[in-house]
């Protein structure tokens, strides 16, 4: 049975950090969808009830979409992020097999 080497260890660490990042990034994601979804939940039953102007619902609508933008931005950030650190840990395991 082979040892695991330190070399080894580390990239384990590193894709761990990288699952990590990845679930952290979902996370906002989710809770970003969940509050557009809210806004306009809010929005369209509050004006179909009365309760909400045509310029509240506007507000309510602008405001779900800006907490969507707000939400997806860190999520395409640490996606890209994360797949250049995967694709250089990957360069460099096969230049160090082929060594």
């Amino acid at each position: 049975m082979k040892q695991e080497t330190k070399h080894d260890k580390m990239v384990d660490v590193v894709i761990e950090k990288s699952r990590i990042n990845r679930e952290k990034s979902m996370l906002v994601l989710n809770k970003s969808l969940l509050l557009y979804f809210t806004f306009l939940f809010v929005g369209v039953i509050g004006f179909v009830s009365g309760y909400v102007s045509k310029f509240l619902l506007n507000i309510l609508i602008l405001m779900g979409l800006c907490v969507l933008i707000i939400g997806t931005l860190p999520y395409i950030r640490i996606m890209h992020e994360e797949e250049v650190r995967l694709d250089n840990l990957l360069a460099e395991l096969k230049n160090t097999k082929t060594k």
